[in-house]
């Protein structure tokens, strides 16, 4: 009898840490540097994630795919997480409680040759490069505005370095990504900040908040999160970004004002304005 009890809670203990081993799966797209890195194993986004689980004994497998097939993934069990504008209520699962990532996209000019630009229409009279997607993903008003430039166009990989060199104008990023290329693409050349202007005429930004299969997983997710402000993980790492890529806390800066909203309440009162329609 006794042989028995110890030979079934063995099983038990054992059918757990199996259970407990199978790696969370999160879909994402390919390369959004420096957040998702080209080796497709680092990046300030799968390093928070990673560490997030990692307090709960959670593996995470990332697996990478266009934003379109998440769904269907999602809802064939291939995939436990995807990144989520929180805006469409027919996606499967469960959304966080709160938004994770925020991404403000600016034009980008060098300060000599354009130094300002007042609004969105001012985007007709130069060459413009923006990311794959911009229109799409700016709006209604972006789009009306680049389809009369016949000098508008939209890449893959940003090409930070053409600015510096005089083959464009003005480039659509969000302003980390900007810099990473173009420290990728001029690693000799060093810019300083006065050298560059960025104008925000496009709009406040958008957030992304995390999705969900199950709601045992957002809970173990926002709890991990959690532990990492609680311990000073979340700005180890984003300091070690910070130092390898020049980032700043604006990617995250979602997560600030949900963990320390007393370190910049401007900022977060705007934030909390911004993604209300979302949340409610």
């Amino acid at each position: 009898m006794w042989f028995a009890a110890v030979a079934l809670a063995a099983i038990a203990v054992t059918a757990t840490a199996a259970e407990s081993a199978t790696p969370v799966k999160m879909g994402l797209q390919s390369v959004v540097a420096p957040f998702v890195l080209p080796d497709n194993t680092s990046g300030l986004l799968i390093d928070v994630v990673r560490a997030a689980f990692a307090t709960q004994q959670m593996p995470v497998e990332f697996r990478y795919l266009p934003n379109a097939r998440f769904n269907d993934q999602m809802r064939q069990g291939l995939l436990d997480i995807t990144p989520a504008t929180g805006s469409d209520a027919t996606q499967e699962g469960y959304l966080s409680h709160w938004p994770v990532t925020y991404f403000h996209n600016v034009a980008i000019t060098l300060r000599s040759k354009i130094p300002t630009l007042s609004r969105l229409d001012d985007l007709k009279k130069y060459r413009v490069t923006a990311f794959r997607g911009a229109r799409n993903v700016l709006g209604p008003a972006y789009a009306t505005v680049v389809a009369a430039n016949p000098a508008y166009r939209e890449v893959v990989t940003m090409p930070s370095g053409t600015l510096l060199l005089g083959r464009t104008d003005i480039i659509i990023s969000q302003p980390d990504i900007f810099q990473y290329y173009l420290r990728q693409q001029l690693p000799r050349q060093r810019v300083g900040e006065e050298v560059l202007a960025y104008h925000d005429v496009l709009g406040p930004g958008r957030f992304y908040w995390m999705r969900f299969r199950t709601e045992t997983l957002r809970d173990a997710f926002e709890r991990g999160i959690a532990q990492l402000y609680a311990s000073g993980e979340i700005d180890r790492i984003q300091q070690r970004y910070a130092r390898d890529y020049g980032l700043t806390r604006d990617f995250f800066v979602a997560l600030d004002c949900q963990f320390r909203p007393e370190q910049a309440p401007q900022k977060c009162k705007k934030i909390r304005e911004w993604s209300r329609p979302l949340q409610e």
